[in-house]
């Protein structure tokens, strides 16, 4: 977001964050000013004794990030909410600055529904947001993504990847930690897989030993090639969201709005304790778009996983549907529209016309 609202105009940038979570690590890297509240980064929400702590913490937060809020004298604050989020959006509304919340998810959490009450803007990843949200605060901006993702091609990522140019490739990932259920289920398909497509096996960290082993001493020659495990992908993420005819994973916004974005249909398989069924309603936005297949978890083994995929690969007619759907319904533009609903506020003249935000209704 920061290169978005840079490059649209001059801008200070200054992150208030929490006294846990990544971000005390990445925003520091990124050479950006960084400020910590006493509210804990990340909460369980079944947990009442950390529902305890973050009130007893709120009050002193608030006081923190007011004090930042004085010194710095923000025009705007653009926030992705959650209970990290709500000392430095009180602080902001005590100071009568202009608040734009982005909300990732087809159902937006308890916190993220009080925040927007103290928002002027609500950036919005899905249309059926806006039955949460006062309907002339939300704009439909679709989920940011890294621009560097977007410049890769078919043939640049599949380079890129050693993949051959003519091959049908799979992309099957859980997220950067893996996830087991989808792990089990690539192990007891993997044969099946290998013997009509590549597949690139994101495991993430603590199950890629085991796919090595499985890969180096049980897979016959002639299908270990085709076998490409990765604990993740960081810089050639985007070379294997390009290089892929289909991709398997979670149903988290960000991993549906890169494979969005670069037309990538998509097999989706909700986490099943998300919070408020969050990840059940993404899924379920981007098969209503045509864009994606949902297999639920409790349904997911080696039987399923294997008839979907190669159903989908032999089926190129629908496979080709379902890339028009999901280049469609990418919005590989969200974080310039988003940037430009902060300016808005700011300086209305600083919009770029070519992304100005307008609201978008639901036929």
């Amino acid at each position: 977001m920061s290169d978005a609202l840079g490059a649209l105009a001059p801008c200070r940038f200054v992150f208030v964050g929490g006294r846990r979570g990544l971000e005390n690590r990445i925003i520091p890297e990124r050479g950006m000013e960084y400020h910590r509240t006493l509210m804990p980064s990340l909460r369980d929400p079944e947990s009442r004794l950390s529902l305890l702590t973050a009130a007893i913490a709120l009050p002193i937060a608030v006081a923190q990030a007011l004090w930042v809020i004085l010194r710095v004298r923000p025009r705007a604050l653009l926030t992705s909410g959650g209970l990290v989020s709500l000392p430095v959006v009180l602080a902001a509304t005590i100071r009568r600055v202009p608040i734009v919340i982005w909300n990732g998810d087809a159902v937006p959490g308890r916190v993220n529904r009080m925040l927007a009450r103290f928002s002027r803007r609500v950036a919005s990843t899905f249309p059926e947001e806006e039955r949460f949200f006062t309907r002339d605060k939300v704009v439909v901006t679709g989920n940011p993504i890294r621009a560097e993702l977007l410049q890769w091609t078919r043939a640049a990522g599949r380079d890129a990847l050693g993949l051959p140019a003519d091959a049908r490739v799979v992309l099957i990932g859980g997220g950067s930690q893996g996830a087991q259920v989808i792990n089990g289920a690539v192990d007891a398909a993997l044969t099946r897989l290998l013997a009509n497509a590549y597949v690139v096996h994101l495991t993430g960290d603590a199950y890629l030993p085991r796919a090595q082993a499985r890969r180096g001493s049980l897979l016959p020659p002639e299908r270990r090639e085709r076998y490409r495990p990765y604990a993740f992908l960081t810089d050639q993420m985007g070379a294997a969201l390009a290089a892929a005819d289909l991709m398997v994973g979670r149903a988290g916004s960000g991993t549906i709005a890169e494979a969005l974005a670069l037309g990538l249909p998509l097999v989706l398989v909700p986490f099943g304790v998300a919070a408020s069924g969050h990840q059940l309603a993404n899924a379920h936005s981007v098969v209503d778009a045509g864009a994606a297949i949902l297999v639920r978890e409790s349904e997911l083994d080696g039987d399923r996983l294997s008839a979907v995929v190669v159903g989908l690969l032999e089926d190129r007619d629908r496979l080709s549907r379902m890339r028009v759907a999901a280049a469609r319904a990418g919005r590989p533009d969200a974080a310039v529209r988003i940037a430009n609903l902060v300016l808005e506020l700011v300086e209305p003249k600083m919009i770029s016309r070519e992304h100005r935000p307008m609201a978008e209704k639901r036929p």
